[in-house]
């Protein structure tokens, strides 16, 4: 019997006979009588997960020694009590593991975007119809936010079907999670990127935001990364530069805590501005080892990125003729200078990408590369700069 089609160490599935793919499954419970789960599956690996639920609650119930309730009588107290998405999915948003950043734009998107669409919608109600009706009313302007919303939405349908509560996942729309790259994105040149820094070095009141602009652009530093940076994390002699945290506030909040991917690197800074960084910690600079590297002018524990960008960055940038420019274009800057000079690989590592794997990581901090690349960024920005 044991080598039956259908029969398991526990539980039982059965494939129906029907034209599309249909499982049902079934078990013997505590009171030697067999149970059947509520529907049948459109895959065999769902019926899998349902039997696993049912022994662990059966297990669970005789640890703690509460009664045991059959499938039958679980479904009848959830149709007596309707469970509706809003109060499903705020409660899978909080019993979930995210980094504190993640959790607040988690959070964001299911208030703004998720919840008043359907919060009062039965979780059993939830179908692929109306996730399209209500993607496609979302403003089409904001690609990479949709994008956002709908794999939140995605992640709490998700657990509904592995929770029993849903068959399928109702968010079907291909492509949705996937934004497209902007085309014809204009990056600045390695001329106007010293223009801008000089400009703002040229400020008595910005003098020390030439630093962040060099560093950021020519290391790839996230926003956050570049402005949690402290004395501590440059090399005495300017060569190195370790990135180990990242900020960022949401709602008047400061959340300090890993980078990006949760992982520490450190990058070469090419020797072409390594004076600009000596000259930045000389004059603006505490003696303390955590003094941050760039403080904001109006008090607050950090320079607020909407801020910097608006008032400083971008104003600079206008005054070189690159009104089209945000600070988010340094990082561009970076990946692109880095690809002229390094493979994809090394690129990947500079700019702290998570693609890259572990061994290949060791093998890019160990070979010498890094200084390599450094150096090489440095040569090309002297050429390009006339120097």
């Amino acid at each position: 019997m044991s080598g039956k089609s259908g029969h398991r160490a526990w539980g039982h599935i059965k494939k129906q006979r029907t034209k599309t793919a249909s499982y049902q499954a079934s078990f013997i419970g505590p009171d030697q009588r067999r149970h059947y789960a509520p529907h049948t599956f459109s895959a065999r690996m769902n019926a899998e997960a349902w039997l696993v639920r049912e022994k662990d609650l059966i297990e669970s119930a005789t640890r703690t020694g509460e009664r045991w309730k059959p499938p039958s009588e679980r479904v009848q107290e959830r149709k007596a009590e309707v469970l509706l998405f809003g109060t499903y999915g705020k409660k899978v948003i909080d019993q979930r593991k995210l980094s504190p950043r993640t959790r607040i734009e988690y959070e964001a998107k299911w208030s703004a975007l998720i919840e008043p669409t359907f919060g009062k919608v039965p979780v059993a109600d939830m179908t692929p119809t109306a996730v399209r009706g209500w993607f496609s009313g979302l403003d089409q302007t904001k690609e990479r936010r949709n994008s956002h919303a709908y794999g939140v939405l995605n992640m709490i349908c998700n657990t509904a079907v592995k929770d029993g509560l849903l068959e399928r996942n109702p968010c079907m729309i291909t492509g949705a999670m996937n934004t497209k790259a902007k085309e014809n994105v204009k990056i600045p040149t390695t001329a106007e990127l010293h223009a801008i820094a000089d400009k703002l070095g040229a400020s008595e009141n910005q003098g020390r935001f030439k630093a962040l602009v060099v560093l950021a652009g020519w290391c790839g530093l996230r926003y956050g990364e570049v402005s949690e940076l402290r004395r501590k994390d440059i090399t005495p002699d300017c060569s190195v530069v370790t990135i180990t945290r990242a900020v960022g506030h949401r709602g008047g909040e400061c959340i300090l805590g890993p980078t990006k991917t949760g992982e520490t690197r450190s990058v070469t800074i090419p020797p072409h501005i390594r004076q600009d960084v000596k000259d930045h910690l000389a004059s603006y600079v505490g003696k303390d080892s955590d003094a941050l590297l760039f403080t904001p002018s109006r008090g607050g524990c950090h320079l607020n990125d909407r801020v910097f960008n608006k008032d400083v960055f971008q104003k600079a940038a206008k005054a070189v003729g690159r009104e089209d420019l945000s600070a988010h274009d340094l990082r561009r800057f970076a990946g692109s200078k880095n690809a002229q000079v390094a493979t994809l690989t090394e690129n990947m590592a500079r700019l702290g990408h998570k693609a890259v794997k572990a061994s290949l990581l060791y093998q890019h901090s160990q070979s010498g590369r890094d200084a390599e690349i450094a150096a090489d960024l440095s040569t090309q920005a002297l050429r390009e700069l006339g120097v």
